[in-house]
């Protein structure tokens, strides 16, 4: 028996991992294919006599199939990033079938006279989203609760939860109160219970004086004091959905530690204007901090982001409405504003959260609706929320929606989610039955798991490593980033290290980074940031091989060096607006010339060079900040920051704009190309820490250590930039899978935005030199930059370990 066995481990070692690779995934396969088909006992049958399984495994699988009966199919899908798309089947329910349709939100009682808005499906890029199954959703929620949290629009959705769900089975109520912001419902047949805790400010609040003769609507609240009407009703709870917004548009009256801070729209003298977003912030903060200090609650928290109203023709109470009949396209429109700070504010008070709970083993997970409800403009009931004749003053409600509508979509989401929950479970209980293959699955499935980390996701930690070069080996640091030449006296900034949260981030290694590349091409296009990226790479390779210099022109845009060694090509392409830019001032001020822009046309620097390429790295953002004039099929269509008498009349034209535009250009030129087969990666918009002033009103950056208490973040311009440059990439990444293209997304905006003390300040210079303006936007060399090429190579990596194994 010890012979056969060490025989056995000798043939396994032996084994090609390919092989390996294929039976695992058959297992899986055959597993999805169970759970869909129901002639469960010839896949076991297979399973067992095929591959030795053991009884135990086929029993873990059997009750798989028959608790869960779930396949995620979005796996590696973003199902909150999409299109709508029609939908002649729906609706599934309707108000003749379903009773629990809110009155105000019954449009087809009141008499709607178009029904397209109940016709559209959300279709995610790269992977489909079931429509909701309430068998499927029932049986999953068998023997649990759970709780909606927040506003009327929560209710919304609870409602329509019930009315999807009407299908199979309806609910008996079991409240404890009569009162109707408090409502539980129970589904008898699978002891499921659904609660609805009305809270529209989410901790303590109350109407300043609602016999107010003046009817202002002021509302106080306590920021920091928990609104026990809930809180203290959720322990037992599996699932909570919280949420908020609207409310929060409203006067308010803040308070922290019994006293009034400020007030939103308040009108009141010696009150400090904290804005909305301050207190809907410290709502959030307040609402998450009390869920993780539960100590009982065990369940699980989504976050259903904010959905944005559509008033147009003026606001809700001056005439506002919303009458469009279809959904706009991805591309139509934008999250910005208000909207845009509410859902950030949102989003990074639930991080903030996620990392304390997991802390104590709860999980938080993001139920994102904004991009999806943003695109239905179409899907209010505006005035079909009561009868034509009534004499009513209710305004049109464009805030909520319909049922059935779009909002049923929020539970197609959270079916979906549901799924992938048990999904991961069941994955981790076979990760743990699969001993036969232990020894050569198991650097498989780390490497996957590996795969699904978020390296942008993390901190900075001190490290006694590093750095990897000095400006003492590597000859190729631009001055004006030669902190160490120039006498920066601190080098605390030369030791920290990015560690992501949920796996490690190597050291770069040279060694590794020219294997993979070895026989290719790389190219930097872009403004000083991307060069500043290449030459960290350049110092970095250095350390192992030093290339040659193979450009033709000494003073040429487009620089190459050759590495023979590896047969590898590394090149710059100067293009700071990554189109087409003229200076129209040429001896105009140094740092603030005019420039013409024109958006439509490639810049000549790089689009003819790059066909050949196997990687693109395109980085640009900051020179959009200057004085600009815009071009379109080189006609004049607008400017940024007008000067000149004879263009002030030309239409503003915003800097985000232009930036979009260009990315598409760039995107749409490489896309265009026939041989282009490599892949693109945006380096993401790099901000600058400029304080106690402007980079030309005497800003500088002093700091010598990161930000440790992360209350630095990407807000105004830097945040528009970003996203922007996201969007642009999401459009070229939907286009590009069509014809097999990569594009990828380098995320250096998160980890660098907590690195004031990063950049050259007035260490790119001597001292003596009469330089005034500090650089706040470069960084030295070595320096944090050096992370970018670390997120590089292990992203080349993940490329070649996915190209291995299809």
């Amino acid at each position: 028996m010890k012979d056969n066995s060490k025989e056995n481990k000798n043939k396994l070692q032996k084994f090609p991992k390919t092989v390996i690779v294929v039976i695992m995934v058959f297992l899986l396969l055959t597993t999805m294919l169970t759970i869909l088909y129901p002639l469960l006992g010839y896949p076991l049958f297979l399973l067992r006599h095929t591959f030795g399984l053991s009884s135990s495994w086929t029993s873990l699988y059997s009750k798989y199939v028959k608790e869960s009966m779930m396949i995620p199919v979005s796996n590696k899908c973003d199902i909150f990033t999409g299109e709508w798309v029609p939908n002649p089947k729906a609706p599934y329910y309707t108000n003749l079938t379903c009773w629990a349709i809110h009155e105000h939100q019954n449009c087809m009682k009141y008499g709607r006279p178009d029904s397209e808005f109940m016709k559209w499906k959300w279709k995610p890029d790269g992977c489909d989203l079931p429509v909701f199954n309430p068998a499927q959703f029932l049986e999953m929620m068998r023997g649990k609760s759970l709780a909606f949290i927040g506003d009327s629009v929560s209710r919304n959705q609870m409602q329509s939860l019930i009315c999807l769900l009407s299908r199979v089975e309806y609910p008996i109520d079991v409240s404890y109160t009569s009162d109707e912001h408090f409502k539980r419902w129970k589904y008898t047949t699978y002891n499921f219970i659904i609660a609805f805790f009305w809270t529209p400010h989410l901790v303590r609040s109350q109407e300043a004086d609602p016999n107010d003769p003046s009817h202002t609507g002021l509302f106080e609240l306590y920021l920091d004091e928990l609104d026990t009407r809930w809180t203290t009703q959720i322990d037992e709870f599996d699932y909570l959905i919280i949420s908020g917004g609207h409310w929060f548009f409203k006067p308010m009256r803040y308070y922290e530690k019994g006293k009034v801070i400020g007030c939103h729209f308040c009108q009141q003298e010696n009150v400090t204007d904290l804005n909305m977003f301050y207190g809907y912030r410290k709502a959030f903060r307040t609402a998450f901090k009390a869920i993780n200090s539960l100590e009982k609650f065990k369940g699980m928290v989504f976050l259903r982001t904010y959905a944005p109203s559509h008033f147009e023709g003026g606001l809700w109470n001056k005439g506002g409405n919303c009458v469009r009949q279809k959904p706009f396209k991805s591309n139509d429109v934008l999250l910005e504003g208000g909207n845009l700070e509410l859902y950030m504010a949102q989003v990074e008070e639930f991080r903030r959260a996620e990392r304390e709970g997991k802390k104590k083993g709860l999980k938080f997970r993001l139920l994102d609706t904004t991009q999806a409800t943003l695109l239905r403009p179409d899907g209010h009931p505006s005035r079909y929320g009561h009868w034509a004749h009534e004499n009513v003053t209710l305004f049109n409600d464009c805030v909520h929606w319909c049922l059935p509508g779009p909002i049923d979509t929020w539970n197609d989401f959270l079916l979906e989610m549901l799924k992938m929950e048990g999904w991961k479970a069941f994955e981790k209980k076979l990760h743990a039955k699969l001993s036969f293959y232990e020894h050569h699955v198991e650097d498989w499935l780390s490497t996957m798991l590996e795969g699904k980390c978020n390296i942008f996701r993390g901190k900075w930690m001190e490290t006694q490593n590093g750095p990897l070069y000095t400006n003492a080996t590597c000859h190729g640091i631009m001055d004006q980033q030669n902190c160490m030449k120039f006498g920066r006296p601190d080098t605390e900034y030369l030791k920290w290290k990015w560690v992501p949260n949920e796996c490690e981030l190597p050291f770069f290694d040279a060694v590794q980074f020219l294997e993979i590349v070895k026989g290719k091409q790389m190219g930097f296009v872009g403004d000083s940031l991307g060069r500043n990226h290449m030459q960290s790479l350049m110092c970095l390779l250095g350390t192992v091989s030093k290339p040659t210099y193979v450009t033709s022109k000494s003073d040429a845009k487009s620089q190459y060096w050759y590495f023979a060694e590896h047969n590898f090509t590394l090149a710059s392409f100067w293009s700071p607006y990554l189109v087409e830019a003229i200076n129209a001032e040429p001896n105009g001020p140094l740092y603030d010339r005019l420039m013409d822009v024109y958006l439509d046309e490639p810049s000549p620097a790089w689009a003819p060079q790059i066909e050949t390429f196997d990687y693109v790295i395109i980085s640009a953002g900051q020179w959009f900040y200057g004085p600009q004039r815009f071009y379109d099929k080189r006609q004049v269509v607008g400017c940024h920051r007008c000067k000149e008498k004879n263009i002030t009349k030309i239409k503003n034209v915003s800097m985000f704009y232009a930036c979009g535009r260009a990315f598409e250009t760039t995107y749409r030129t490489l896309l265009g190309l026939e041989n282009y087969k490599g892949i693109t990666f945006l380096k993401t918009f790099s901000p600058a820490h400029f304080e106690n002033g402007e980079w030309n009103t005497g800003g500088e950056c002093k700091r010598t250590q990161p930000d440790m208490k992360r209350g630095m973040r990407l807000h105004g311009a830097e945040l528009k930039f970003y996203m922007v440059q996201l969007k642009e990439l999401k459009e070229a990444e939907k286009e590009g899978s069509k014809r097999g293209l990569k594009f990828r997304v380098l995320e250096t905006s998160g980890p660098m935005v907590s690195r004031p003390d990063g950049h050259p300040n007035h260490f790119g210079h001597w001292a003596h030199e009469n330089v005034t303006i500090a650089d706040c936007v470069h960084w030295c060399l070595p320096g944090p930059v050096d992370t970018w090429n670390e997120f590089l190579l292990y992203m080349l990596k993940m490329e070649e370990y996915e190209k291995n194994v299809t």
